[in-house]
């Protein structure tokens, strides 16, 4: 056995003693600081012993005697990216790749990297370098799929995930994927058929389950749509997602308000995809409902208190900010607040229902604005109370829903979101207190066909007297 300290540390490592290694390793850098490799080591021990912030200190120190470590910028750059702060991953990842251009696995985190921070275009071209070092590896292949996808290439997707499929055949992922772009090509057959493989391989896969209702419905085979929710309820009694599915196909009564449990999981498990999705329908509620706003309070003077209620991932936050000395955003969902967070522009997050967040916060708000979140309620009163209570006198609420052309009051659409007519919605604004100006707009296209909404610009009528 060798008499080197260092080596003798390798020796553990490599057996599984991990506690043993660390100490050697730590012993061999106190004694010479200048030895990047036990340091280097260090942190891979210190990392699988689940210590982070021991494992940055140590490539950190790595780095400082030998700063032309390759893997050692990788390994602190994936940690730094875990940690979510993108920007110095970023710059490790393109450090690394600078010193060694044959690390797949950093092009493959550079590219997800960017995928994650909504850039699909330059994570390509990562993904595409990982694919091509790494041809065998399904990771690849699944991320660039995504990056494609995002940028509305949707034929490009499908043959990287089919590729993916063909690395991993029982993945239920990859599975999923195939099947979201067949649908996305109106290929509804095949998306089910992919979508049941799917669900076949991971029956507990929600994004499965809904796809493969969803995409039954549009194929006109609506009970076998319903069916497929109950086969879903008897391996997760009570999910909410499968619930609420099952109200929007029409088997149960629907409820007045999807949710908080239903809202948070599907807008949890949508916020990696959301931006790019929206982009795909050709999304304007933001743009119309900020136009409308202009037109009702004219010059953008930043002298307003704002609330941008159901901020989701902040797209309203560039076109809101012009009005507000300052800007706050809440949303149920934690990911897509996480999102918001990362692309900036709220003075503050919250995390919470709507409704109860509005009354907790008693004439506080110039302007309240609401881009497709009250589209997730049937009765509109007592979210429209709540934001009553929450304006200061004068203030104003601007929000968009989906319009009913069936008349009545509101009624919930086998996609799952609230419809509402548009006397019902003039009459319950009226009833909270709102004097209410209407307009027409397609809020995006889907299914082929555009989504007509309505833009909603009120404010009190004591105000307006």
């Amino acid at each position: 056995m060798s008499t080197d300290p260092y080596e003798q540390a390798r020796a553990l490592q490599h057996d599984g003693d991990l506690a043993g290694a660390a100490a050697l390793y730590q012993a061999v850098s106190d004694a010479d600081p200048s030895h990047f490799r036990a340091l280097h080591n260090l942190g891979v021990v210190l990392e699988a012993q689940g210590d982070r912030a021991g494992a940055e200190a140590a490539y950190e120190r790595s780095l400082a005697a030998n700063p032309d470590g390759a893997w050692t910028h990788y390994n602190l750059a994936r940690l730094r990216h875990l940690g979510g702060d993108a920007a110095a991953a970023e710059r490790g990842y393109r450090r690394a790749l600078a010193l060694d251009g044959e690390l797949s696995e950093a092009h493959l985190n550079l590219g997800l990297l960017l995928l994650e921070r909504g850039e699909p275009g330059e994570a390509e071209a990562a993904l595409r370098e990982a694919a091509r070092r790494t041809p065998g590896e399904a990771a690849a292949q699944s991320y660039l799929g995504d990056a494609l996808f995002a940028q509305r290439r949707t034929r490009e997707a499908l043959e990287a995930y089919r590729r993916t499929v063909e690395l991993e055949p029982a993945s239920a992922v990859a599975q999923f994927d195939v099947g979201k772009s067949l649908e996305y090509l109106e290929r509804t057959d095949e998306a089910i058929q992919c979508y049941r493989r799917s669900v076949a391989l991971e029956p507990r896969s929600a994004a499965a389950r809904e796809g493969l209702a969803r995409a039954l419905d549009a194929a006109g085979r609506r009970d076998e749509a319903v069916a497929s929710v109950h086969e879903w309820l008897a391996v997760a009694p009570g999910d909410d997602v499968a619930l609420h599915l099952l109200a929007s196909l029409g088997a149960v009564a629907a409820p007045e308000r999807a949710s908080d449990g239903y809202v948070r999981e599907t807008f949890d498990r949508f916020a990696a995809d959301f931006d790019s999705t929206l982009a795909r329908l050709g999304y304007r509620a933001p743009e119309l409902l900020a136009a409308t706003v202009a037109l009702s309070l004219g010059q953008r003077a930043a002298a307003l208190d704002v609330l941008d209620a159901g901020c989701g991932t902040g797209l309203c936050a560039p076109l809101l900010r012009p009005w507000a000395r300052r800007l706050e955003g809440v949303d149920l969902s934690g990911a897509m607040l996480e999102r918001a967070r990362r692309r900036g522009g709220y003075d503050a997050l919250h995390e919470a229902e709507l409704t109860a967040f509005l009354q907790g916060y008693a004439s506080s708000w110039d302007l309240i604005a609401s881009a497709d979140t009250l589209c997730y309620f049937g009765a509109l009163e007592p979210v429209l109370r709540a934001a009553a209570g929450a304006l200061r006198a004068g203030g104003t609420l601007a929000f968009t829903l989906e319009r009913s052309d069936a008349g009545g009051t509101f009624a919930l659409q086998p996609h799952g979101r609230y419809a509402h007519d548009e006397g019902y919605v003039r009459g319950a604004l009226a009833t909270c207190g709102f004097e209410a100006t209407v307009a027409h707009g397609a809020l995006r296209r889907e299914g082929g066909r555009d989504v007509d909404g309505l833009i909603v610009v009120a404010r009190t009528a004591a105000a307006l007297a």
